[in-house]
């Protein structure tokens, strides 16, 4: 969502060549958005599609602490829709209904560390056993300690060390049950509004 065109232009006009040299008239390029991802683009990742914030290449300061990474797992509409979307560390991010991934580095090198999950009162089973496999496999290092907490569990240094304190959070997510995704496109030359997925 935060690319610029740089990188399709780069792709169109050098490396589709060179898949096209490979694949001929078989290959096929379809360009999709974030959050717009088809179904059988999203059975690739077998759930565990995970978006990260930033640029791969970005050097980090050596006089800075190493980030803070805090993890949402959202799925819309569809299991196979399954996000684990990188936002902002803050503790009114969190909601009852979900389950978060909170990586606390402990020293500058990023050696050691402490990744938490974190499992809403209210969210679904089969999501908070997703999102323990994913932390596991992201953060598979043997100087990065596991907790897992249920919501009221919390030692203080969740909320202190990493999300800026205690916060207010929403206590459920009943608009999900309401929610309708709406796209509204000039593509076709006049405005339209169509329902994205049902």
């Amino acid at each position: 969502r935060e690319a610029s065109n740089m990188g399709w232009l780069t792709f169109t006009f050098s490396l589709q060549k060179k898949f096209k040299s490979l694949f001929g008239e078989k290959l096929e390029v379809i360009r999709t958005h974030q959050q717009q991802e088809n179904l059988k683009f999203m059975a690739h990742f077998k759930r565990k599609f995970v978006i990260h914030q930033g640029k791969r290449k970005e050097i980090p300061d050596p006089n800075l602490p190493p980030p803070v990474e805090f993890y949402h797992l959202r799925s819309n509409s569809s299991s196979l829709c399954t996000r684990l979307i990188q936002i902002k560390p803050d503790a009114a991010a969190l909601n009852s209904a979900f389950c978060y991934i909170l990586k606390v580095p402990l020293n500058k090198e990023e050696q050691t560390g402490i990744v938490y999950v974190w499992i809403g009162s209210k969210a679904n089973p089969e999501e908070a056993r997703l999102v323990e496999e994913i932390a596991e496999e992201m953060f598979n290092n043997a100087w990065i300690g596991f907790q897992t907490l249920n919501e009221g569990e919390e030692p203080d240094n969740f909320f202190w060390v990493a999300l800026g304190g205690r916060k207010p959070y929403d206590k459920d997510a009943d608009f999900m049950n309401y929610t309708r995704l709406f796209r509204c496109s000039n593509e076709k030359g006049y405005f339209t509004v169509s329902e994205k997925c049902s």
